[in-house]
Formats: structure tokens, sequence, C-alpha cells
């Protein structure tokens, strides 16, 4: 599905699913993995990172844009998903409930990894690589230029129009999503900023876990009544359009 027909569902909707990519869909992060094995970030640029000093698009400029595609997809061919997720997916699909995959990692592996398991009409906010050593950010913030792909922007649109967020994710990008979403399932870094915050949060074991708790909850997180909402306020780093 393309992003354009997400967002008529999602307009229609009241309740709305965005999932991280790397290390939440996929069984390891599948850009870390391409990065460490065919160009390893300097140890200066890891801790810069790290630290907050720079963000994604500085990372991938200096990293993943010096790989060879052909090498990066076969590594990436060999990276499965959450067994859960597919399930998950028909799931919301049947009930009504759009799904995205919001991703700072790149559409020529996640699209690849989720047509081979079957779920090739997700619709996917990610950064792109039209060219070898070329990367695109056609869902970057023209107001902010920290991330490569802005996933509070698309947080933030689908609240503007109306539908309550899940979010569901694990790393750096996802701590300024979930600022932005009604419920968080978080592990990983994400699940320590939601408790350094003081907030709330599902913790995130598996898709079938999530797949139970929204299931057996649907009434509640459709009327806004679920418990664990987030009460995170936006981070300092992201800057919207005025």
């Amino acid at each position: 599905m393309r992003t354009g027909a997400f967002w008529s569902k999602a307009a229609a909707a009241p309740l709305v699913v965005l999932s991280d990519f790397d290390f939440t869909i996929s069984q390891v992060d599948v850009g870390d993995l391409i990065v460490d094995t065919l160009s390893p970030p300097t140890p200066e640029l890891h801790t810069s990172v790290n630290a907050g000093a720079v963000g994604s698009r500085v990372f991938w400029q200096n990293t993943i844009a010096q790989v060879d595609m052909f090498e990066a997809l076969a590594l990436a061919e060999s990276v499965g998903v959450d067994p859960g997720f597919a399930p998950f997916a028909r799931w919301c699909e049947e009930a009504g409930v759009p799904v995205a995959v919001v991703s700072d990692g790149f559409g020529f592996y996640v699209s690849r990894i989720l047509r081979r398991d079957g779920l090739g009409d997700l619709p996917i906010f990610c950064n792109e690589m039209p060219e070898p050593g070329q990367i695109a950010y056609p869902h970057g913030n023209p107001a902010c230029d920290f991330c490569a792909c802005c996933k509070p922007r698309v947080s933030r649109r689908v609240r503007e129009l109306g539908a309550r967020v899940i979010y569901i994710g694990d790393g750096i990008s996802d701590l300024y999503a979930a600022a932005f979403a009604d419920w968080v399932f978080a592990k990983g870094r994400l699940a320590r900023h939601m408790e350094a915050g003081g907030s709330p949060y599902y913790p995130l074991e598996s898709f079938a876990q999530v797949l139970e708790v929204v299931r057996d909850g649907l009434p509640q997180f459709l009327d806004g009544t679920a418990p664990g909402r987030c009460t995170l306020g936006p981070s300092e780093i992201c800057k919207f359009p005025s």
C-alpha cells in the first residue's frame, strides 16, 4: 500500500498502529547488521550518535551510503521477522485498524523482507537509496535535519486526523515518536526512555503478546479508555514546520 492510501484510511479510523521495523518487526537490526559488517562507523561517530550530538542523517551518510547494495541485500535476506507480526497485521486489517511501518532504515531492505514474508501491501515510511551512494529522505522533516525519517511527524499527523495511536518500537528514533502516541509498546532503549520519563508503557515481548493485549482491549483502545497512556512530552530535538 502506498503511503497516500494509508492516510485516507487513517483519516477514517479511530485507532492506528505505527511500528518500527529494525529489531521490532525484524529479529535483528538490519541497518546495524549491514553497517557493522560492510561499513562500520568510526568510534567518534558512534559516540556522537549515542550521546545525541548527531542524528541518523549524519550517521547514514557516513556509513550505509558507502555499502554495496548487493552485499547489503544478501545480508538482509538472512534476517527473519517476529513470527507473530503477520498474524497481528492481518488481525488489524480485519478489525479496521490501519497499520504502517515507520523506519529510520531503508526501503531496499524493509520492503524486500516484508514482501518475502507476504506483507508487501503494508505502507512503509522510511528512507531510500535511489542510486548507490545517494540517500533520499521522502519522509524527512523540512524543519529538522536530525533524523532521516521523521517518525514523530507521522505520528503527529495521525493524531491531527483524529485517530489514536499505538506505537511499537525499541530504539533511538522511536524515542521521539513515542511522545506523539497514546499508547506505547516498548523494549530496549525505548523502554528505558519511558521509565526515565516516568511514563506508563506496555513491555514489548513479541507481536503475539501485542495482539493479545490489543485484541482483548480493543473497545478501550478505540474509545481512549485503555490504561497505560503515554505521558511523555515532545523532545527538545523535535521541530515542525510552522
